[in-house]
């Protein structure tokens, strides 16, 4: 079977360094609060979350130590965030300063490898939109995503408008912005050469390179997002708080790229019952109170995929006041529980399960227990199940009942 090619490494580099003086205030826009975290935290949270993101470049303001360290605090525990680094007096320097820290901090970067530049004030930037970005970008080709005005678009001279501009040919220029690295540098060096070319994005950084370099790239149009607003104004951190409410109301929930879960389970000895435990009959020994056949191996198991993949517990699934469940082997409440992991998208790596009981001894009936669940479980997985007494103390070592514990682990299913 041929091997998948390797994934190239993407980096991010996120601008957060201006001074925010068309929002005036105590402190920079990008510090402003929302939802209760300064804005260009949202940034680096949606990069963070990214699975095709490598790194995170943060490029901080450059005459505010505190600010940085303030920045450094806050992002502890993202462990993509390569650096925060001190930024220049304009956007292009502190991309320039940024695309340096990351060379010095990444020896392993090839010219081709993708680098989005995204600006710390585009607080609500999805997910969806930096893979589309990261898609289009290749070795002479950077992906800027864009939204249509829906209003006329007028041009404007002095006081005068002096054309209508027809509005299908406008793209309202958004980030993040996807620019190969070996063509970012070569761009950021011929500008920093010649820096009397005011730059605002990294269209306008590509656009400015000499003719003959300038035409062997193409600049893709990515569709841009309404609510990737950069805030500018007060009154767009008022619509971004209410976005970001609406945004929070139809979040798709949390999914982990890998999840554990723990599940336990007891029952009682009860006079006139076969004792199944993992699936199989246990001859000649009292079995289990249950409202199905009480097989506490399994219950613990099933408890234990389910917490794994956030679906609640075995009581929402198979109560036991349900009559469907009336003495059912709990081969079927594994079988219908291995249908919701894959559901959620995730598939079974590994169970482990401990069972407790004075009597009767179980270690001779592992196998046949360990060969009946693998079939009912159906996927490839680590199962493990290990018997153990509990040295004559408690419910189990005076021979009441039976106890089990499982912990299971899940894998997202890969995309």
């Amino acid at each position: 079977m041929a091997r998948k090619p390797a994934q190239k490494p993407v980096f991010a580099i996120i601008v957060a360094a201006g001074s925010g003086s068309r929002c005036p205030g105590p402190q920079a826009k990008q510090f402003l609060s929302l939802g209760g975290q300064p804005l260009y935290l949202w940034s680096v949270k949606a990069f963070q979350k990214c699975l095709k993101i490598t790194g995170i470049v943060i490029v901080g303001p450059n005459h505010n130590p505190q600010a940085l360290h303030e920045m450094q605090q806050e992002t502890t525990l993202f462990n993509k965030v390569i650096t925060i680094i001190a930024g220049g007096n304009s956007r292009t320097e502190s991309v320039s300063i940024g695309v340096a820290a990351l060379a010095a901090a990444t020896p392993i970067l090839t010219d081709s490898d993708p680098i989005l530049i995204h600006d710390g004030v585009r607080p609500l930037v999805s997910p969806e939109l930096i893979l589309k970005v990261i898609d289009q970008v290749s070795s002479k080709q950077i992906a800027i995503p864009t939204t249509r005005p829906t209003a006329t678009v007028k041009k404007i001279v002095g006081n005068t408008i002096t054309q209508t501009i027809a509005r299908e040919e406008i793209g309202l220029a958004q980030t993040p912005q996807g620019v190969p690295y070996g063509l970012l540098c070569e761009a950021l060096d011929y500008w920093l050469k010649n820096p009397t070319t005011p730059i605002t994005d990294e269209g306008a950084l590509i656009e400015n390179l000499p003719p003959e370099n300038r035409a062997q790239v193409t600049i893709v149009n990515v569709a841009g997002e309404t609510c990737n607003l950069k805030v500018t104004f007060p009154e767009d951190l008022q619509q971004a708080e209410s976005l970001l409410q609406k945004k929070m109301t139809h979040e798709v929930p949390f999914k982990p790229r890998q999840a554990t879960g723990f599940g336990y389970d007891v029952h009682a000895f009860a006079a006139g019952r076969k004792l199944i435990l993992g699936g199989i009959e246990i001859p000649g020994h009292t079995g289990l109170a249950g409202h199905s056949d009480a097989d506490v191996l399994i219950h613990a198991l099933v408890d234990a995929l389910l917490g794994a993949v956030g679906a609640g517990d075995i009581g929402r699934h198979f109560p036991d006041h349900d009559l469907a469940f009336k003495n059912l082997c709990s081969l079927h409440f594994l079988s219908r529980t291995m249908t919701i992991v894959r559901e959620r998208g995730f598939y079974l790596e590994a169970a482990d399960i401990t069972i407790v009981a004075q009597q009767p001894k179980l270690a001779p009936h592992i196998p046949s227990m360990l060969t009946i669940l693998k079939k009912t479980i159906t996927s490839p997985c680590q199962l493990n199940i290990k018997a153990t007494t509990s040295e004559g103390l408690g419910f189990t070592g005076r021979r009441e009942g039976i106890a089990a514990y499982a912990v299971a682990t899940v894998t997202a299913t890969p995309l």
